[in-house]
């Protein structure tokens, strides 16, 4: 492949993915970007000729890089960049999207069974087995956490720090902003929250489901921590300058929010349907 190779956007679900999604693709030109989400887009890109991927500078989805040695995906050098969660939240908010937007493929299962949280991360189904526990250090190992839970954990961290070119924490949406356009070299980083989800009274955990979640997370609480501790370390070697340049970021992202908010007012928007990136 000619220059650079392209990014790879490795979507953990429920990780405030959709509202970077929207502001990645106004960084890149029309016809540059591929999604990976549907099963039409992975049928429709089951095999993709390398002269299509030749033009392509970003990709993105729910998916898993085809080789974790080399980092590639499509047979194709990649430059990975992720963002992480919380793991608890991230599961209960998982949990309760897929049972409330009938758009996701595990909806009419975990309706139809009327499936419960607890139900939700301990399940043996072949769609559920891999969602609900230590989901996120697979996807960064490449490895079965199940079977070789160390080398999982160990792996995770070593590419997190060593091969991805730059993550995110989902609690610091805006401060992984700026660390994402320093290397992916983005300009637009205004953005309007996309996919929300709010939650009933009713809805939310109790303290023995978020035990019981933490408890089958145990190597993505880890993961975490590492990822909280490495990002620190990242936005503090940007010192003062850094410091500077995110309060001017914030306050531009506040008023566009604030005009976004009024236009949607205006135009008789319903509520409720932005995402927050830190839920």
């Amino acid at each position: 492949m000619a220059g650079q190779p392209p990014f790879l956007f490795l979507h953990i679900p429920r990780t405030a993915g959709t509202t970077l999604n929207r502001l990645l693709e106004r960084n890149f030109p029309p016809g540059s970007v591929l999604s990976l989400y549907t099963r039409d887009d992975f049928a429709q890109n089951a095999v993709i000729d390398q002269s299509r991927l030749d033009g392509i500078r970003l990709i993105q989805g729910h998916v898993l890089l085809t080789d974790y040695d080399a980092f590639t995906f499509y047979d194709t050098p990649v430059r990975a960049v992720t963002f992480l969660r919380e793991p608890v939240s991230r599961v209960i908010s998982e949990y309760h999207f897929l049972r409330t937007w009938p758009g996701q493929h595990l909806y009419e299962l975990l309706n139809r069974e009327n499936m419960s949280l607890a139900e939700y991360v301990t399940s043996s189904h072949k769609l559920l087995r891999y969602k609900g526990g230590n989901f996120m250090t697979r996807v960064l190992s490449g490895l079965d956490p199940d079977s070789r839970p160390e080398e999982a954990l160990s792996r995770a961290q070593a590419n997190l720090r060593d091969r991805f070119l730059a993550f995110g924490l989902t609690g610091d949406f805006d401060a992984s902003l700026l660390l994402l356009a320093d290397v992916m070299g983005l300009s637009d980083l205004l953005y309007e929250r996309q996919n929300s989800l709010r939650r009933p009274e009713a809805a939310r955990a109790t303290d023995e489901e978020r035990a019981l979640v933490a408890s089958r997370n145990v190597l993505d609480a880890a993961l975490y921590r590492f990822a909280e501790t490495l990002f620190a370390e990242r936005v503090a070697a940007g010192g003062k300058a850094f410091t500077a340049r995110l309060a001017r970021h914030k306050l531009l992202v506040a008023k566009f929010q604030n005009v976004c908010r009024l236009l949607d007012s205006q135009a008789g928007a319903p509520g409720g349907a932005i995402e927050n990136p830190k839920k």
